[in-house]
Formats: structure tokens, C-alpha cells, sequence
């Protein structure tokens, strides 16, 4: 039996005899997200690009649990555990399924590049929805309760965590692939560092994303500074740039002339995996004298080993058996609606709160999010098979009249694109008029905040340019509230 495939040595140990057995060409593929097979060697294709920031996202049907914010609204470790717990189980579910079909597709692997620890420090940032928040204690402690959950504690990782997006990355989304964080040495210990330290030391998280920013002068994804912080930190997992930062090299930080230049920068300083392109390039790279085999083979050697954790070089593991009945199943989600009941935050009440039944015998419900799937899906999300809005919910639990009106688009100024501006509301006004109390649900959704590229944002590219409602939704409130 080949080393590689004894599992009675250490994945160490089978990492290095299976990447001894590959040829230079056959180790430089395996440092891409999309790594092909390698049929002499019984290694079947990996993508290593999976996600799981509330649930298996991007993959179908799962569990959707509260968008990470919502998640720490519950400051629930033990929750946010059980959570992470689910997911995994899905994971392997969906993944179970996929490898018995030979689907060796995007989201259908075991490294999810979840969760994001990164510092919310600005409420305009789009992707601060993914975060825990500002608190770089609560962040850690809920980090490593999921991280710990997501991988448990068994013979094998039963889906890898990845910690992200290492470091200082805490917007703007629009100059993300040219930004210079210049971060005191204070802050970083202070603020932006401490989650990732507990991630790798307390829950031994699996994988490390690097952003897209530089940090005080350095693309973190080569980042010498930050690579010694993980060595310090005792890290043994494997090293992800962000999807296509390393092109930022040489296109938006310009520390680089070429994309042979930058990937063999990012290599050489310790980034084993590519999302992205570039490293197509290492054998140019190779060839020019920028990067030695053995910085491949040390990569390849990480990336084998996080492999071999999982169990994929095995017949077998103590997953195989989970099946896809797991995915979205009755368990999870009383799982999610405990989640979404604890992480609701009443703000004000003056009283008004519970509704009394016996007087109340309508309801308007009104505004752009109260039927609004989307409001409900963050980003970063997998499909429920049971959506369930806020006028459906309503509606269910409430046996009197409903009136509903959607009011406004979500930012347009007209819901009609023949109508005049504020088209919507009239009729929202009709059905206060007609209601004993009014559930009005603005805000936003995932089609205007969130990442560069997933928005139709595009004027601020996912971050929101104040902290106001859009001005459709302002006038919906105010002719709302005028009728007392």
C-alpha cells in the first residue's frame, strides 16, 4: 500500500509521499482553487472553493440560518456551535451526494471559506452583514465557537473552516483591489488581529484567506508581517488568497509589472492556494528563476495534508453515511428559527409591543421588504425549500384582516416604470387608513448591500453612501406615520 493511502500515518506524512509521487506540472495544478484530477494517483478533482458563511450557500438547497450579523445579535456561543455543527452535517451530505455523481463542481467540496472575522468598524461597509460585528472579543469567541463546530472534533475535520479576510480588510468595497490599510501596530493588536489569533490557537481553523487590500504597504496575501504572525500563532492549515487578488499585484497595487511576477511573489511568501488564475503562471515562474520547485512543493505539501484531514484520501470515513435526507431537514430548521428568534433586537417599544389580540382585528402590512424574498437570503446564502416572508408569516398567526401594499420600490422612486414617482403610495396610506396597527418592513436587501460585483448598487459598489433609508422609502414612512 502506498504511504498515501495508509491511514494509520499522520496526514503529514501521506501529504509528502503523494506529492513526492507527482511531477512539477502535476504539483503546480494542484495550487489552484480548481485543482484537476490526477488519474495515475487515484486523486480525483478538487474545488476548494465552498461556502458556508449561514448555511452551505451557492449549492442548492440547505438550512439558511441569520445572516452572521444576526448570528452574533444572539451573543450565543453555544448556539452559533450548534449552528456550524448543522452546516457541517449538510456539507457532507451535499458533498456525499455530489462525489457518488462525479460532481467535482464549485460549492461542492469540504473547504468552506467561512467565517468572515473581519471588523466591522464602518456601518456603511456592505459586507459588514457578514461579520460579527465591531467587537473583536465577541467576534472571536463566536469565531472560534463556529469554527470548532464546523470542524468538530473526530478522526477527520468534517468541513474545513477558513478564517478571512486576513488582514485590516473592513471596506471599502469600491478601492478594495488598491487599498492601503495603514494600521498602528495598536490597532492591529487591539482590533483587527485578536479573532484570527483565537481562531488559529483555540479552534485550529483549517484555512486562512488573504484580502484583497494591502496592509501598510504589503498585498496581505504576501504579506511577510502577516505570514509571521501565523507562524508565531502555531498555524498548520493551508494559506488562501481571496478569489483573484493576487492579479491586484500587479493591476491595482502595481508592486508587480506582471501576473508571473505576482504569483510568484504571493508562492515564494507563503500563499499555497490560488482562487483565481495566476498561478497558471508558477511554471513560467518556475522557468525565469522567481520561484524554486521546492516553494511548490511545500504548497502542494499544505494543501495535501488539509485534504488528507478531511478523509479524502481514505475508502471511508465517519461521515460517509450521512445522507441527503440531513439537508434542510426538521432538526435544522428548529435549529434556524431558534437562531432568528435570538438574534432579534427591539430597538424601542413605548408599550406597544405585544399586540393585544382582542383589539387588534387588522393589520397592515406594508413597505418594499414585506414580501421580499431577498430580504431575507443576506448574501453568502444557500435556498431554503420554505421561505417564509414577513406578510406570509403575518398571515398565518393572525386570523383578522390583512392589509397589505408594498408602498415603494426598494430605491426607485416608482414601483411602475410607466407611473408617476411615488406611485405605491397612496394605496400604502389606504391600507393604514384601514388597519387598528401597521407592521411597516423597510430597509434593505442583499441586491444593494453587499460585495462589490453582487449589488446593483453600482454607485458605491455594494457599500451603502449614508446611513439613511433610500428616499422612496423615507416618503413611504413619513406619509405612513402622518396617519397616526
Amino acid at each position: 500500500m502506498e504511504k498515501y493511502r495508509d491511514p494509520g500515518l499522520s496526514a503529514q506524512q501521506r501529504a509528502e509521499d503523494i506529492v513526492s509521487r507527482m511531477t512539477t506540472e502535476e504539483k503546480a495544478s494542484q495550487l489552484r482553487h480548481n485543482a484537476p484530477a490526477i488519474e495515475r494517483l487515484g486523486l480525483p478533482a478538487y474545488n476548494w472553493w465552498n461556502e458556508a458563511l449561514h448555511g452551505v450557500a451557492r449549492a442548492g438547497k440547505a438550512t439558511v440560518f441569520p445572516q452572521a450579523i444576526g448570528l452574533a445579535a444572539t451573543f450565543d456561543t453555544g448556539l452559533i456551535n450548534s449552528a456550524a455543527k448543522a452546516i457541517a452535517t449538510e456539507a457532507r451530505a451535499k458533498y456525499n451526494q455530489s462525489s457518488r455523481h462525479g460532481d467535482r463542481d464549485i460549492y461542492k467540496g469540504l473547504t468552506m471559506w467561512s467565517p468572515n472575522i473581519n471588523i466591522f468598524r464602518d456601518p456603511r461597509w456592505g459586507r459588514g452583514q457578514e461579520t460579527y460585528g465591531e467587537c473583536p472579543y465577541l467576534t472571536s469567541r463566536l469565531g472560534v465557537a463556529f469554527v470548532k463546530g464546523l470542524q468538530g472534533d473526530g478522526k477527520y475535520i468534517k468541513a474545513a473552516a477558513c478564517a478571512k479576510h486576513f488582514a485590516g480588510h473592513s471596506g471599502p468595497e469600491s478601492t478594495r483591489h488598491q487599498f492601503d490599510a495603514k494600521i498602528s501596530q495598536k490597532d492591529l493588536n487591539e482590533t483587527y488581529l485578536p479573532a484570527f489569533e483565537a481562531l488559529v490557537k483555540e479552534a485550529r481553523v483549517e484555512g486562512v484567506m488573504g484580502a484583497y487590500n494591502r496592509l501598510n504597504g504589503e498585498p496581505a496575501c504576501a504579506s511577510g508581517y502577516l505570514m509571521g504572525k501565523l507562524k508565531e500563532w502555531g498555524f498548520d492549515g493551508y494559506f488562501v488568497s481571496d478569489c483573484w487578488a493576487i492579479r491586484d499585484f500587479h493591476m491595482g497595487h502595481m508592486v508587480t509589472a506582471t501576473m508571473t511576477e505576482s504569483a510568484a511573489m504571493a508562492l515564494k511568501a507563503g500563499c499555497d492556494l490560488n482562487c483565481g488564475n495566476a498561478y497558471l503562471s508558477l511554471l513560467i515562474a518556475l522557468r525565469e528563476g522567481l520561484i524554486s520547485e521546492e516553494d511548490i512543493t511545500k504548497a502542494a505539501v499544505r494543501l495535501m495534508r488539509t485534504r488528507a484531514r478531511l478523509g479524502l484520501f481514505d475508502e471511508s470515513t465517519e461521515f460517509d453515511g450521512i445522507g441527503y435526507d440531513a439537508v434542510g431537514c426538521g432538526e435544522h430548521k428548529r435549529l434556524a428559527l431558534e437562531c432568528a428568534r435570538k438574534s432579534m433586537v427591539l430597538l424601542k417599544n413605548n408599550g406597544i409591543l405585544p399586540l393585544d389580540r382582542k383589539s387588534i382585528r387588522s393589520i397592515g402590512v406594508i413597505g418594499p421588504n414585506a414580501s421580499n424574498i431577498e430580504a431575507l437570503r443576506g448574501n453568502y446564502y444557500g435556498t431554503s425549500d420554505n421561505f417564509i416572508t414577513f406578510l406570509e408569516g403575518i398571515r398565518s398567526a393572525f386570523d383578522g384582516r390583512i392589509y397589505y401594499s408594498e408602498g415603494c420600490h426598494l430605491y426607485k422612486d416608482r414601483l411602475q416604470p410607466l407611473g408617476m414617482p411615488n406611485d405605491g403610495i397612496s394605496e400604502a396610506v389606504t391600507a393604514a387608513e384601514h388597519s387598528d396597527a401597521v407592521v411597516l418592513c423597510v430597509g434593505l436587501d442583499a441586491t444593494i448591500e453587499g460585495e462589490e460585483g453582487d449589488t446593483n448598487n453600482a454607485f458605491s459598489s455594494g457599500d451603502k453612501k449614508d446611513l439613511f433609508l433610500p428616499e422612496s422609502q423615507r416618503i413611504l414612512v413619513e406619509r405612513v406615520l402622518a396617519v397616526g
